[in-house]
Order: C-alpha cells, then sequence, then structure tokens
C-alpha cells in the first residue's frame, strides 16, 4: 500500500507538466485511486486505528475505476473498492450474546483482520464547466453508492471485565456480512489524457447492531469514513 502511495504521489507530481486540453472524444476514460480512510465511529477505530504505528500501516483503499463522460458537466462511473488492514485493537469492547445478557464479557481483538470491498456506481457533477478548457472545469462534486462486503477475523482475549486480569479463554471469530453504502464527495480532476486527481469524500455504511458474533461489525451502528483520494486516469 505504502508503495502504491508513493508512486501516485510522483505521478501527480509529473503530469502537470502535460497538457491540459483533453483531444480525447470518445467520453471513455479509466484509472486508479489510491484512498485513506479515516473511521468516524469510536468503537470501530477503536479495534481499527487510522494509524497503526505498532504494525507501520494506514488504513488505505484501492479504487480502480471506469466511466463515461458525454458532455463536459456530467460523468458516470463504476468504481469498486479494496481495503485489506490487520492490526491490534486499541482498546476492545463489552459483549454479550443475544439471550444472555448476564453473561457480559470483555473481549480484546488480537490480529484484527478487516477486508471491505464496495462495489459502488457514482455520478459527478462539473458545476463550473465551461465552453472553453479551463482550470475550474476539473472540479466536481458526486454521489455513489452500492452494495459492500465487510470481512472480519479477530483472535478474541475474553476477559470478566475490561481490567484485563484474568483471562477467561481465547477464541477466533470470523464472519463476512454484506450491506449498503453511500457516498458524497468533492473533488478535482485535471482535463487532460494522461489525468491527475484529488477527492475527498464522506462514506455512510449503516450496520444493523444484531451482536450474533463478538465482532464489531455486529456490535457498531455503522462503519462510517472520511476518505481521501488521489487519482491518476487515461481518457480513450
Amino acid at each position: 500500500m505504502k508503495r502504491t502511495a508513493v508512486i501516485l504521489l510522483l505521478i501527480c507530481l509529473a503530469v502537470p507538466s502535460f497538457s491540459q486540453v483533453k483531444t480525447g472524444g470518445s467520453g471513455l476514460y479509466g484509472g486508479l485511486a489510491y484512498s485513506l480512510v479515516f473511521f468516524t465511529n469510536s468503537d470501530v477505530t477503536n479495534v481499527y486505528p487510522s494509524f497503526d504505528f505498532r504494525k507501520n500501516s494506514l488504513k488505505s483503499e484501492v479504487n480502480p475505476y471506469l466511466g463515461y463522460q458525454p458532455t463536459k458537466s456530467i460523468a458516470f462511473e463504476f468504481s469498486p473498492g479494496l481495503m485489506y488492514s490487520n492490526s491490534n485493537a486499541e482498546k476492545g469492547f463489552y459483549y454479550s450474546a443475544p439471550g444472555t445478557t448476564s453473561e457480559r464479557y470483555y473481549y480484546y481483538p488480537r490480529n484484527a483482520f478487516l477486508l471491505t470491498l464496495p462495489i459502488n456506481v457514482k455520478v459527478k457533477l462539473f458545476p463550473f464547466a465551461q465552453k472553453f478548457v479551463s482550470l475550474a472545469d476539473g472540479i466536481f462534486i458526486s454521489a455513489a453508492g452500492g452494495p459492500m462486503m465487510i470481512r472480519e477475523e479477530y483472535d478474541n482475549e475474553i476477559y470478566y471485565n475490561e481490567n484485563m486480569q484474568s483471562l477467561k479463554e481465547f477464541k477466533t471469530v470470523n464472519n463476512t456480512t454484506w450491506t449498503g453504502n453511500f457516498q458524497i464527495s468533492a473533488g478535482f480532476t485535471s482535463q487532460s489524457i494522461l489525468s491527475y486527481g484529488i477527492e475527498i469524500g464522506y462514506r455512510f455504511v449503516p450496520l444493523s447492531v444484531d451482536k450474533k458474533y463478538p465482532l464489531i461489525s455486529s456490535v457498531a451502528g455503522n462503519f462510517n469514513s472520511v476518505i481521501l483520494s488521489l487519482k491518476i486516469g487515461y481518457s480513450f
């Protein structure tokens, strides 16, 4: 992930030397984005901190995309994403299985594995698109949505309370859940054949608090996050 980020940054710095005039005429384009993900739900960040210095890792996502821009004012994209993370939790959480409210224990995840796969369709609007090419042509706002897979696996240390002085048992738990996601964002993309861009957005990922599993996706109310993306692309 780090190597990908460095490559994208170098390309973004180099691309401005290219002409800003887009000569491709098909309206088709594609590319790759590298995104930093910052969860906003404290229950989720306790298990998946955005910056895990102990494992020298960031929460990041890779997003290939393929789009069609019929006019200068609007574009449509297919934009899936993939995040893989393996970290140690900063804090655990209390959990009691449904129907057993008296058996409430403190779960502390070790080697918390997370895999997410949002499969989104995006609409982009360019409110400042001009008849002639200008820098403002690349400013956009967008909305995206679709299904999202969340896969988790923990090595849970189970304690009687959060003091973590008496270990009850050790248990590995995993589960895959599907939910929906919706994202709003704004950004800039250069209007050139070889393009670069930046985008910042907020992703809404609602979850049902069913407590079927001692996993944060079964306990937290959402997986919402702020997403900051660097992009490179090519217009056909």
